[in-house]
């Protein structure tokens, strides 16, 4: 995995979201899949899958001082800001990843378990993601990824 520059705000934050991650990982597991069932054994895998990335991504780390830094990421993480343009209409669409680990989601907040949250945790600028939801499938790409330093959680 490639050098990614932070600012310390946004590094601190990463790492707060890390922490508490894996703290609550067994709670959020049983909310949502109290019973043995096939989508909480896929699901337990993937929030794996997920503190994994983070800890690869968390090693590989710059923090600077600069006043102006973007704060790019190579992957959507839970707090960033994603944006993506829909394949159908050509509309391009900003959301941020918010976790379930507390209520408030406001506007462009969509939440990570979410088949659109779901759909596009850890995937990169470019990549194509199709998202089965109540309403259809839609087709999104991603254009750009970066965590801001207000990240909401």
């Amino acid at each position: 995995m490639a050098k990614v520059t932070l600012s310390k705000a946004a590094f601190e934050n990463l790492i707060k979201h890390l922490v508490e991650i894996e703290e609550g990982k067994n709670k959020l597991i049983d909310q949502y899949f109290p019973e043995p069932s096939k989508e909480r054994n896929e699901f337990e895998k993937f929030i794996q899958n997920y503190i994994k990335q983070m800890g690869q991504l968390v090693r590989n780390i710059d923090v600077t001082t600069a006043q102006t830094v973007d704060n790019k990421l190579p992957f959507v993480t839970i707090g960033s800001e994603v944006e993506v343009q829909d394949l159908a209409n050509q509309e391009i669409y900003k959301y941020r990843i918010v976790s379930s680990f507390h209520g408030g989601v406001g506007e462009g907040d969509i939440s990570c378990l979410s088949p659109v949250g779901k759909s596009l945790l850890l995937k990169k600028v470019d990549d194509v993601v199709e998202v089965n939801a109540p309403g259809g499938v839609f087709r999104y790409k991603i254009k750009s990824i970066q965590l801001k330093n207000d990240i909401k959680y």
